[in-house]
């Protein structure tokens, strides 16, 4: 399996690859001319009596996903589990995209992407299984 770092665009960076190679399976090109996939997030500034909107760099966006378990009287898979993935991260200037050469490479990182949501759910329920010490008096 590729190893991606997580998140994916974050800062002044706001698209994935630099390169115009795939970043998943790095075999074949990205970006123009050639076909590509994409995966983009973001908000604009709207100027309202215009109706047309532009990134600003006082804008920074993110991109997550996550799990919420269910707590108190709540009903349902992996109670009290909380823990977020993230995608993108504090991507300056409001909008971000990530290329892929081909949607089964684009599918291959969004699996990776809840794969990983899966494996840290699993880890925090381990974490919350385990006996608290007892603190000394």
């Amino acid at each position: 399996m590729t190893k991606m770092r997580l998140p994916t665009v974050e800062g002044r960076t706001n698209y994935h690859p630099k390169k115009a190679l795939c970043p998943w399976c790095r075999k074949h090109k990205v970006l123009e001319p050639h076909s590509f996939a994409w995966l983009a997030g973001g908000a604009l500034l709207i100027d309202r009596k215009t109706d047309s909107g532009r990134t600003d760099e006082n804008t920074d966006v993110y991109l997550d996903i996550g799990w919420h378990g269910a707590h108190d009287e709540g009903e349902g898979k992996d109670r009290d589990a909380h823990v977020t993935v993230k995608l993108a991260e504090d991507v300056r200037g409001g909008c971000y995209e990530l290329y892929f050469c081909s949607t089964l490479c684009l599918r291959s990182y969004l699996n990776f992407c809840v794969d990983e949501l899966e494996k840290r759910v699993k880890k925090q329920l381990r974490e919350l299984a385990k006996p608290r010490s007892r603190r000394r008096r």
